[in-house]
């Protein structure tokens, strides 16, 4: 298997390495990494969950759209919540 590491990619908001290993030339796997510690992980502990909703979009504000989505899944997974058929329609729109 050979492993190739692709990037940095330079991004808005640091850089972008993707890790892949090959295997009989196709792709066996891949990984995503952004190796700029930023430490937003901090932010959170301690607080009301709901304050993600409020919190999470804050932090790029070119993709806080992207986080608030994200924010509100994790929340509905967390509550092991399942959206109605419309719901699930709005989240991939």
């Amino acid at each position: 298997m050979t492993t190739r590491i692709l990037g940095p990619f330079n991004r808005v908001e640091g850089d972008l390495e993707v890790h892949l290993d090959i295997a009989d030339g196709r792709v066996a796997a891949a990984r995503v990494n952004s190796p700029l510690y930023r430490g937003f992980e901090q932010m959170l502990p301690g607080k009301s969950p709901l304050d993600a909703l409020v919190i999470v979009p804050r932090i790029c504000g070119i993709c806080s759209v992207a986080q608030s989505a994200a924010a509100a899944a994790a929340l509905r997974d967390l509550m092991g919540l399942t959206p109605p058929p419309n719901g699930r329609l709005a989240e991939h729109l």
